[in-house]
């Protein structure tokens, strides 16, 4: 049977609805994942966002916005958006060649429009987010 999603108010505007993304939520919901991390581009920016799925009935799924974090090669030119990511980013990570911006979820929706413009990206990949990514996320490194 198939799963249907219910997306949050802020979800919904994440354009969750791509073919990626409802397949990388179906195998969450198959693995019995409560997190996944959708990431995909923005120009030169990529973007991964974590969502959390709770089941609401048999089949049934609420998806909801956890964070996001935009990674950028260091030798991005800092510009308005490079900018704005410093200001909302609530942890800064260098690894290897490319900066990792961690923005909590107040900031997501904005920072993901500044970013991408218009709000639309395509989403190439997805996986259960990283231990070191949920703990820059949470509520508890406030």
């Amino acid at each position: 049977m198939t799963s249907l999603y219910t997306f949050s108010e802020k979800a919904e505007k994440f354009n969750l609805n791509s073919p990626l993304a409802l397949t990388a939520l179906d195998s969450a919901v198959a693995q019995g994942w409560d997190l996944l991390e959708v990431c995909g581009h923005c120009g030169e920016l990529e973007l991964c966002v974590v969502l959390s799925l709770s089941s609401l009935q048999d089949y049934n799924y609420f998806v909801d916005v956890e964070g996001l974090y935009v990674l950028v090669e260091e030798s991005t030119v800092v510009d308005s958006k490079i900018t704005l990511l410093f200001k909302y980013a609530n942890y800064i990570v260098k690894e290897g060649r490319k900066v990792r911006f961690y923005i909590k979820k107040p900031y997501t929706l904005g920072v993901y429009y500044a970013v991408c413009g218009d709000g639309e990206i395509s989403w190439s990949s997805y996986s259960y987010p990283s231990d070191e990514s949920l703990a820059y996320l949470s509520e508890e490194n406030d």
